[in-house]
């Protein structure tokens, strides 16, 4: 009997252990486990920034990352890149059938008249240095199309070095429509008397615009060729040196252009068709007021792109133009950027 409860004693103990035992070992795992599940996430962390840090290159200025891998190819059109308006022509624009009608439309009746107006009063100005008052006839704007389509004209038979007495020469040499149009006097008088600004209010305005000369009818005729025409997905920013052997004081010399002296155009270009969205005429250090802007390649950029923000559309420079910090200014106005970088740049790597 005795031996009995010893044996049931003894049995109720090892189970007593055995319970103590089972409760510590997995008090024990379950800590083992913790603690490797965090060591294994640790480690994955770090194969993740390895694995990143083998497909990115670092700049000269220590901040700029490059990707060495392209991005993938397999994705959705991004909804704010889908252009929401149909390009092409637009407005009155879109009832145009000939050329002259589309000349008509960006150098509009609006523009003629400015022209027309300060053209007649500096007519009035000089009338009394003339003897016969026909010679000082008022210019209409019938002349005045007539007078831009003989440019045009000579333009086309590329005749613009040549002499007007060669011109409207009779023996044969000349270009009979230019007879026909008016004569060689006129012209001069009209070539002479051509006037874009007030003359009365000009100095005073010339110390704030060096452009004010031609400023008004410059705005209306951007105006004009943004209110006719919507613009592709891609566009195109870039520069042109019109030749130009006047006085001026933002001519400009570039040895690398057929025309070397000139005048310096920035535009933005539809890169499809090449119609002319938006002009800025390069003028130098900008005297301090309303018009003084930048001349920095990344602010012009961003002054021509101002009509297109929020479109998604793609713009297209060359390395003059390109930088980081503009393709980021893009990206945050919702415009992409497609250029190439000079190999000078701060933020390309030493790869």
């Amino acid at each position: 009997m005795l031996q009995k409860y010893k044996k049931k004693l003894f049995e109720e103990d090892n189970d007593e252990v055995q319970e103590d035992f089972e409760d510590e070992v997995d008090t024990d795992c379950d800590d083992v486990v913790e603690v490797r599940q965090e060591d294994s996430e640790t480690e994955e962390n770090d194969e993740e920034v390895l694995e990143e840090s083998q497909h990115l290159y670092t700049g000269r200025d220590k901040e700029t990352k490059w990707n060495t891998l392209p991005p993938s190819q397999r994705v959705r059109f991004k909804a704010h890149n889908i252009i929401r308006k149909l390009p092409g022509p637009i407005g009155a624009a879109k009832a145009l059938r000939t050329p002259l009608e589309g000349g008509n439309c960006l150098i509009d009746d609006d523009i003629l008249s400015i022209i027309v107006l300060y053209s007649s009063r500096y007519n009035e100005s000089i009338k009394a240095s003339f003897q016969r008052e026909r010679d000082v006839k008022p210019i209409d704007i019938i002349e005045l199309k007539a007078f831009i389509g003989l440019l045009f004209l000579a333009g086309v038979n590329k005749s613009n070095r040549q002499s007007l007495e060669d011109l409207w020469g009779s023996d044969g040499d000349g270009i009979e429509k230019f007879r026909l149009v008016m004569n060689i006097k006129r012209f001069k008088f009209i070539m002479r008397c051509l006037k874009f600004d007030n003359r009365v209010t000009h100095d005073e305005r010339r110390k704030l615009d060096k452009i004010t000369t031609i400023r008004e009818i410059f705005s209306l005729f951007v105006q004009n060729c943004q209110k006719s025409y919507t613009l592709r997905e891609n566009v195109t920013v870039d520069e042109e040196l019109e030749g130009f052997c006047g006085r001026c004081s933002f001519r400009q010399y570039i040895s690398s252009k057929p025309n070397k002296y000139g005048i310096k155009i920035y535009g933005l270009v539809d890169s499809q068709v090449f119609y002319l969205y938006n002009l800025e005429i390069y003028t130098g250090l900008k005297p301090e007021g309303l018009y003084h802007v930048s001349n920095k390649p990344s602010d012009v950029v961003l002054r021509l792109c101002e009509s297109v923000y929020q479109s998604g559309r793609n713009v297209t420079a060359d390395n003059w133009f390109t930088s980081v910090a503009l393709t980021k200014e893009l990206r945050r106005r919702n415009l992409s950027f497609d250029g190439k970088m000079k190999k000078n740049k701060c933020e390309i790597p030493l790869e």
